[in-house]
Formats: C-alpha cells, sequence, structure tokens
C-alpha cells in the first residue's frame, strides 16, 4: 500500500512539476476592418488597454523609441487565480510589433501581432509563448490561454474597428 501512495504522490507532484515548466504556444489569426496602421496605433496605446481588455488593471508605458512608440511597459493583469505583473520589451519588425518579458513575477511572455493589409482590412496573426513559472492545473490552463487569445484578437477586434 505504501509503494502504492509513493507512487500517485510522484506522479502527482511530476504532473504539477510538468504543467509548471511548460510554455504555453500557438498561433491564431483574426479579419480586422481596419487598416494595419490603426491596428499598430491601438497596440502602442498601451495605457488605454484596461479601457478595453478587462484583465488588465493597470498598463504604463515606461520608455519609448525614437519615433514615440512603447519600448518598454509595464503591466499589472488579473490572471484569475494571481494578480500577476511583468515589464515587456517592444519590437517593431516590418508589418508588426513583438514583445518579451523582461522582469516580473511571470517566467515568460512572449508574443508577436503580424498584419498583412488587403483590400480594406487586415489579417492579423497573434502569436504567443507563455509560461507562468508556476503550477496551474490544466483545465485553468486551458481556460487562461483561450480568455487571453480571446482577448488579443477579439478584443483588439473591437477597438480598432470601433475607432
Amino acid at each position: 500500500m505504501q509503494s502504492r501512495v509513493h507512487w500517485l504522490r510522484t506522479t502527482i507532484a511530476g504532473n504539477i512539476k510538468e504543467e509548471k515548466d511548460m510554455a504555453d504556444t500557438g498561433s491564431e489569426s483574426i479579419e480586422i476592418n481596419a487598416s494595419a496602421e490603426k491596428i499598430l496605433a491601438v497596440v502602442a496605446d498601451i495605457e488605454a488597454y484596461p479601457e478595453w481588455m478587462p484583465a488588465f488593471h493597470d498598463a504604463r508605458v515606461l520608455e519609448t523609441d525614437a519615433s514615440g512608440r512603447p519600448s518598454r511597459a509595464q503591466f499589472e493583469v488579473d490572471a484569475k487565480i494571481k494578480v500577476v505583473d511583468y515589464v515587456l520589451e517592444y519590437e517593431y519588425p516590418d508589418g508588426g510589433v513583438s514583445w518579451k518579458s523582461v522582469e516580473g513575477n511571470v517566467k515568460e511572455i512572449a508574443g508577436s501581432y503580424a498584419l498583412e493589409e488587403s483590400d480594406g482590412s487586415t489579417k492579423v496573426r497573434y502569436t504567443y509563448s507563455i509560461d507562468a513559472g508556476f503550477p496551474i492545473p490544466g483545465f485553468l490552463r486551458k481556460q487562461g490561454v483561450k480568455v487571453m487569445v480571446s482577448s488579443a484578437l477579439n478584443d483588439l477586434k473591437r477597438r480598432a474597428e470601433s475607432l
């Protein structure tokens, strides 16, 4: 009996560790009825994020690049099981924007929006990699990723099309 209990504890602990050490990655796309320039302006208006993305409690630009675009920003986000805070650094490759975490209580956040404009609308491809750095049960992880992707694409679409 003891070996069965030990096996169960080891298995559960191992599963939690595996979930903790794995990044959630993926890529999704959406068509937005707005120009790429307008979409990038919405993304760059970091301090307005709490107005249109409910999970964001605070969003502040810390530094800007030579073009006046955010190059470093700080966020406080309600991740449901924990409020997380982090700092992202931004780059602006042709046709989009990318970011990666450099500080905070999340192990890794990285992502990008690649924009492809055509006939008055823009296809936005969102790519992400997130590793919370703390254990999250699988069903909560999946729900969290679903909410994050929805916000990153659907809330962006609503915001860009409403301006």
